[in-house]
């Protein structure tokens, strides 16, 4: 079969430039799902359970910046320490250099649901380059980067 020809089987499956409807209509709707369907949340810290939690995303990194040495990775934030203005939870986006050792928090947005579902409440991104941060103990900076890059290198 072409590329570009649409063929309907004796099956009645309809190929569009060899894939199948079935194949695009179930592309599609994971398209529109939430991605955080999608994520595999590890629990990261959980400093009192009145607080709050912290979780990563760690099936869904991704390598960016020069030479892809940064890493990116979502961190979800639920509980009372985040509770504020009807917002149950928080998404944020940050970014470690393996290289360099530090951090930056990239952009974040606030849910009115845990899990980061329901209406988002607040969302926050900077237009310039945020400032790297050192690695601190807390669970975002050292625990996280060891998570990220186990080496401390780029791998």
């Amino acid at each position: 079969m072409r590329q570009g020809c649409i063929t309907v089987l004796l099956l009645g499956i309809v190929e569009i430039g060899g894939i199948t409807v079935r194949q695009h209509v179930i592309g599609l709707f994971f398209m529109f799902i939430s991605p955080f369907v999608m994520a595999e949340w590890q629990l990261l810290s959980e400093a009192n359970p009145q607080d709050s939690e912290q979780y990563i995303d760690l099936k869904n990194v991704k390598q960016t910046g020069p030479m892809a040495i940064y890493r990116q990775v979502r961190v979800l934030t639920q509980g009372a320490a985040v509770a504020a203005n009807g917002v149950l939870s928080t998404l944020a986006l940050y970014e470690y250099d393996c290289m360099n050792t530090k951090f930056r928090l990239v952009q974040t947005s606030g849910f009115s649901r845990q899990w980061a579902e329901g209406e988002r409440m607040t969302d926050s991104a900077s237009s310039s380059p945020v400032k790297w941060l050192s690695l601190t103990e807390q669970a975002l900076g050292q625990k996280t980067f060891d998570l990220l890059c186990p080496d401390g290198k780029d791998n």
